[in-house]
């Protein structure tokens, strides 16, 4: 197999299981793909205010992040956001937190996120 094959299939998008307490469930939390993670970072960012808009990163973290951990379906589309955000805070938070950290967004990153939408942040880190 060529070296562009090997990369091309490696099974690289980190998950682990997480038990959400609020909801007595059991999901599977997916990283994002480079391609979820840029469109994440291009749309958090309000260029009006010059913030990272909250409102539309955790909603879109957990659409991205979380899937059935029986059949790795994911479980929510965009079409779900407004009734994910009428949630528990904690149970969304939670989820967010992990969607972040295994698609490599730190705390640092997420202050960042999308500030520059034409380049990507460097993940300087290998470790958190």
């Amino acid at each position: 197999m060529s070296l562009r094959d090997t990369i091309l299939q490696a099974n690289d998008i980190p998950s682990e299981k997480m038990h959400v307490k609020e909801w007595d469930v059991e999901l599977l939390i997916k990283g994002m793909t480079a391609g979820e993670r840029i469109t994440l970072m291009q749309t958090a960012y309000d260029q009006s205010t010059q913030q990272v808009n909250m409102a539309a990163v955790y909603p879109d973290v957990v659409v991205a992040c979380v899937h059935d951990p029986d059949t790795g379906e994911a479980l929510f589309s965009p079409a779900d956001k407004d009734a994910l955000m009428s949630k528990s805070s904690a149970a969304i938070e939670a989820i967010a937190a992990v969607g972040l950290r295994l698609s490599g967004i730190g705390s640092e990153e997420q202050d960042e996120a999308g500030k520059d939408s034409s380049t990507i942040p460097s993940d300087d880190s290998s470790s958190s």
